[in-house]
């Protein structure tokens, strides 16, 4: 017979395959499990281990979202038993299991905001491509998403700014923060992409070795223009915020990027960055640099990151303040150390940014690690 222990693992794969689903068809089957259900000879041969379990399942039973289906055998040495049979568990009941209770409350949350505004909609498959990004939405952000998706929908063809956009509490970094949502609902319930204009990404590039230099060491450009320039650096060090950038040390062989924030993933498209034998990423210790690291290596699967470590938060903790509003959703593509770092940067809402961290101690682990 299948233990509790085993429901929990249970439910963790279930909410890993199935929980975009979920929330995108609330109307589905729940999930149910089988028990095995114990045979006559099991039980003659551990009566009171069976005994133990059957009453660990009675309690499951007992609690919200869970429904334990049982059947009635008869022993030949015990009589007549009620057994657990199967578990049937609603999509709250198993993020419970699964620890992504506050996730599915989020996501739910938003969802319902979403079809209360739009009755109408079929709002299956952009809730379905938008499930990880709703559960890290607070009901304040899910009510930001909903009023800027009315006003496009609205004004189609506003010919207005992204930073001139007139939906109060939204300014130009929470549509920067959440427009891969924004643009994935719009395409979903409006159709097509929001009518709004915003300049091309504007990258600094800083060659930490003049060597590698055919002209200015540092310089900006757009994407086209960073991509069009002739550099075959050995490593390339993507940096998230620009003071960082313009203090960097001289690194041989390295060419750095300031990452733009989340327009760093595109960099991904530049052929010298791509072809570079290593590329790195330094970003802010907290969970949108991290939200951004993954959607670089996403993007740029060999990045590795650098004084963005357990180790790094732990060192420089004194310099570290409050994430008024963390990102609470999944984040993909990190490592087991940087999904470390998250652990521990969620237990206290830290933060910890790149510019904080002294200088002299943050270029003595670049050039450590790049050097």
């Amino acid at each position: 017979m299948r233990t509790i222990d085993d429901l929990t693992g249970w439910a963790a794969r279930q909410w890993r395959a199935n929980w975009p689903g979920w929330l995108a068809d609330p109307g589905q089957a729940a999930p149910s499990w089988p028990l095995h259900t114990p045979t006559a000879r099991e039980i003659a041969a551990d009566p009171d281990g069976v005994a133990r379990e059957v009453g660990r399942w009675v309690a499951v039973g007992a609690r919200g979202g869970l429904t334990v289906e049982w059947v009635e055998r008869r022993t030949t040495s015990f009589g007549r038993q009620r057994l657990p049979a199967r578990v049937v568990a609603d999509p709250g009941a198993l993020a419970a299991l699964a620890g992504e209770q506050e996730t599915w409350r989020r996501a739910s949350q938003a969802a319902d905001l979403l079809r209360r505004s739009w009755p109408d909609r079929d709002l299956s498959g952009p809730l379905r491509l938008a499930a990880r990004r709703l559960g890290g939405l607070d009901l304040a952000d899910a009510v930001r998403l909903s009023a800027v998706l009315g006003w496009l929908e609205a004004h189609p063809d506003s010919g207005l700014w992204e930073r001139e956009l007139p939906v109060p509490g939204v300014d130009s970094k929470w549509l920067e923060r959440h427009r891969v949502v924004v643009e994935a609902l719009h395409e979903g319930i409006v159709g097509g992409a929001p009518g709004l204009r915003r300049p091309g990404a504007v990258f600094r590039v800083s060659h930490l070795d003049a060597s590698l230099a055919d002209g200015p060491r540092d310089f900006a450009a757009e994407l086209a223009g960073v991509a069009s320039l002739e550099v075959r650096p050995r490593r390339v060090l993507l940096v998230e915020n620009l003071t960082s950038l313009l203090t960097l040390p001289d690194i041989p062989g390295t060419v750095a990027v300031h990452g733009m924030g989340f327009a760093a993933p595109s960099l991904a498209q530049v052929p010298w960055i791509r072809g570079a034998d290593e590329a790195w990423y330094w970003g802010d210790v907290d969970t949108y640099g991290l939200l951004i690291l993954g959607q670089v290596r996403a993007a740029l699967p060999a990045v590795r990151s650098v004084l963005m470590d357990p180790a790094t938060l732990q060192a420089h903790r004194k310099w570290a303040g409050h994430e008024p509003s963390p990102f609470r959703g999944e984040i993909g593509f990190l490592t087991a150390d940087e999904h470390r770092t998250l652990s521990a940067l969620r237990e206290g809402d830290l933060r910890l940014e790149q510019e904080r961290i002294p200088r002299g101690a943050a270029h003595q682990t670049l050039r450590a690690l790049l050097g």
